[in-house]
């Protein structure tokens, strides 16, 4: 038995986060809770048994959002702490290695800050930095900054935030917690690409950059501190014309394949991962549900998508050596769907 757990901007008492159990011997999911929060969950990561959580503001007045501490016990969430942002609302967040600082990505203001964790407790802001750029998105994403992802790269020198809004990667050194950019190693991306999240090869040497806007991703050699652009493959089909977005990019475990979903095209792609040059083969696309905003893996063995608009959880089969990737029956009602942590 599988838990997992799905953060959900369903309306009034809906919206919360869903325990869930997966039986991999009859591919069923089955609620096992649902925690109503005050404000909107969105993006989750679990590290060392604690669920880590962003929350975007759903009050009128700047009194929510923020981030939240829980920790995992048997099939139970036990809150550690929520710590409240005064308005601010985080779209993403990563921990750093000593599992001393906390790094949260702020989609609406522009900016990427940084907390002192204590005993898994949030304890306090350390720093924040507001980004500046734009780019050409005539759909008013790019109108301004927007932070929508951080992460640490493999060599621990540096977080580094994805900003959708301004096209760019930006590098900061976090000594004691502090953000500092290291503006030498920021990344431009080709204007109007909109990045959305970016992950990095087992090995550390590549990186997978997802494209929300020009629904491509980038492929880069990470070597010394900087980035090189090897490869650019996209995401929907050529013959595709409708309006589309990509989402969410996960490696398989085994560092194999890549997955990206579309959001519009609705669907996953798989591609093969060349194990010495860190490029990518497009293999197929599996159609979803509706707007699959997240989805995670599962011991290699299967996904789960979690389809927004449909407002439900859905499974898919993969065969990592035949290299199949099926989508089934298996579904769970949860109201708008968000994001999807897997310990």
């Amino acid at each position: 038995m599988q838990t997992f757990y799905v953060s959900s901007y369903g309306k009034n008492d809906n919206k919360g986060i869903y325990i869930v159990n997966f039986n991999e011997n009859t591919e069923e999911f089955s609620l096992v809770q649902h925690i109503i929060t005050k404000d909107y969950p969105l993006y989750m990561i679990i590290k060392n048994n604690i669920l880590y959580i962003a929350y975007k503001n759903a009050s009128r007045s700047n009194t929510g959002g923020g981030l939240g501490s829980f920790s995992i016990y048997k099939d139970e969430l036990i809150i550690n702490n929520n710590y409240n942002s005064n308005g601010r609302s985080y779209t993403h967040l990563c921990i750093s290695d000593n599992s001393r600082y906390l790094f949260a990505a702020n989609y609406h203001v522009g900016a990427t800050a940084s907390y002192l964790l204590e005993n898994y407790y949030i304890k306090e802001k350390i720093s924040a930095v507001h980004h500046t750029g734009l780019g050409p998105d005539l759909l008013k994403r790019q109108t301004g900054p927007h932070c929508h992802y951080v992460g640490i790269t493999p060599d621990k020198e540096f977080v580094y935030a994805v900003d959708l809004g301004a096209d760019k990667i930006i590098m900061y050194t976090y000594q004691n917690g502090k953000l500092e950019e290291a503006s030498n190693y920021n990344l431009n991306i080709v204007p109007g690409s909109g990045p959305r999240h970016m992950i990095f090869s087992h090995d550390g040497q590549f990186a997978y950059l997802v494209n929300e806007i020009s629904n491509n991703v980038m492929v880069f050699k990470y070597r010394d501190k900087y980035f090189t652009l090897i490869q650019v493959i996209h995401t929907t089909p050529h013959h595709f014309h409708g309006f589309s977005s990509a989402s969410a990019i996960r490696l398989s475990s085994s560092g194999k394949h890549l997955f990206v979903s579309n959001r519009g095209h609705d669907s996953i792609v798989l591609y093969r991962i060349n194990q010495e040059t860190g490029k990518l083969t497009l293999l197929y696309m599996v159609h979803t549900g509706k707007n699959p905003r997240d989805f995670n893996i599962i011991n290699d063995k299967y996904l789960i998508v979690g389809a927004q608009d449909d407002n439900e959880i859905e499974l898919l089969t993969f065969n990592e050596e035949k290299e199949e990737l099926i989508r089934t029956a298996s579904t769970l009602t949860i109201p708008a769907p968000i994001c999807i942590a897997i310990k």
